[in-house]
């Protein structure tokens, strides 16, 4: 996915101004001959269902991994060897309720983002652009599956345009006979 966004008033003002998306699809390793000739069965995105905000309520078994950049002083370590990260993994239970709720997502690190731009586009992918109250961009595109799969990418930038951690989520949803109370 590709945003282009537009930034006013010294950024404190975004818009997205146009999304791309684009699909890869697997057929076979590199290093074998495709003797099938058959056609690929993609359908273009604007024919694709969109999830409904209530598909992504309920309980999330939450399987998170960050990547914090460390930048120095001395910019020659970052040229010669590539940029050093700090990773972080985690799991987690993490509950949403209804966008009716004044805490959507009903998370900590979301509870900011009450602004925040959410698009909900064909095929089960989402996109959200924020700011929090720090100043820090956060970009997050997101694709549910049938299957009660939430894939999330997330990145965070700070105000001068420094990248600021990168974050990847695997969200299984929850099928319990008793949920937990809400």
């Amino acid at each position: 996915m590709v945003h282009t966004i537009e930034f006013s008033n010294g950024g404190s003002d975004i818009q997205i101004l146009r999304v791309a998306m684009y699909e890869e699809q697997w057929v076979s390793t590199a290093n074998l001959a495709d003797q099938s000739d058959m056609e690929l069965d993609v359908k273009p995105f604007s024919q694709r269902r969109r999830i409904q905000p209530s598909e992504l309520t309920g309980s999330w078994k939450v399987f998170e991994v960050s990547a914090t950049p460390i930048y120095g002083e001395d910019n020659t370590t970052e040229t010669t060897h590539g940029m050093p990260y700090v990773y972080l993994c985690t799991e987690n239970l993490k509950k949403r309720s209804l966008p009716e709720n004044p805490v959507y997502f009903g998370e900590e690190e979301l509870l900011d983002m009450q602004d925040a731009t959410v698009l909900w586009l064909p095929g089960g992918v989402t996109s959200y652009v924020d700011v929090n109250k720090d100043g820090t961009l956060c970009i997050g595109v997101g694709w549910y599956s049938d299957e009660g799969v939430n894939l999330v990418m997330e990145r965070d930038y700070e105000a001068d345009g420094k990248l600021k951690e990168v974050r990847s989520k695997s969200e299984m949803k929850r099928r319990w006979t008793n949920p937990p109370p809400m």
